[in-house]
């Protein structure tokens, strides 16, 4: 990125470009009991500390697999494929970061336990589709970001894993398709804030 800004320093400018993509949301799931647990060891640098080792985490499995880091909220990373670098195999590789995440959390969970921290568990959404990525805010403050209904979708799917037991991962219709090597299951047929129509959602 910073490349292609300083061959087009025009790129510096608020605009963005329809783009086909893949958005990936993770947040960490039954969070309070955590915060709790420092809390009553009056321990908030703890926490944060134990956050940003969970972000730090994520954030180097989606960037050695193509992915870029649009925004972290709280204990929830937002990323994305195909922008502002081609990524042919977009759904491909947020569906292999998303298994890596769940595999490295296994790990975290077992580094944790002589601290006696209720585990850590997380809940991924996963969408493909069309969305507007380019530079959005105002002149004096802007960000890098996409927006969209398919990024919605995905932010969506990743606050309705808490609503299946077992289930960790959610993707869309669209990433299922642009998978077809590997083995998902359905999960169900949902109904979800702003679509009309009920959306099929598979698990990994």
């Amino acid at each position: 990125m910073v490349v292609k800004l300083q061959e087009n320093p025009d790129l510096l400018k608020l605009g963005g470009d329809t783009r086909y993509m893949t958005f990936l949301f993770c947040d960490i799931r039954g969070f309070t009991p955590i915060s709790e647990h420092y809390m009553k060891q009056d321990d908030p640098e703890g926490l944060v500390e134990l956050i940003n080792k969970f972000l730090d985490m994520q954030t180097k499995i989606i960037l050695n697999n193509n992915g870029t880091i649009d925004k972290y909220m709280g204990d929830c990373i937002m990323s994305f494929w195909n922008a502002p670098l081609d990524c042919p195999d977009h759904a491909e590789m947020a569906v292999k970061s998303a298994i890596e995440i769940l595999d490295a959390t296994k790990e975290l969970n077992e580094e944790l336990k002589p601290l006696n921290l209720p585990p850590i568990n997380v809940g991924i959404g996963i969408n493909t589709g069309e969305c507007i990525v380019g530079n959005m805010g105002s002149e004096l403050r802007f960000d890098y970001s996409v927006i969209g209904d398919a990024v919605n979708l995905g932010a969506r799917l990743e606050s309705q894993t808490r609503n299946y037991d077992g289930v960790d991962v959610l993707l869309g219709e669209e990433t299922y398709r642009q998978c077809p090597s590997r083995a998902f299951s359905e999960v169900d047929r949902i109904l979800v804030k702003g679509k009309s129509e009920k959306v099929t959602v598979y698990t990994i």
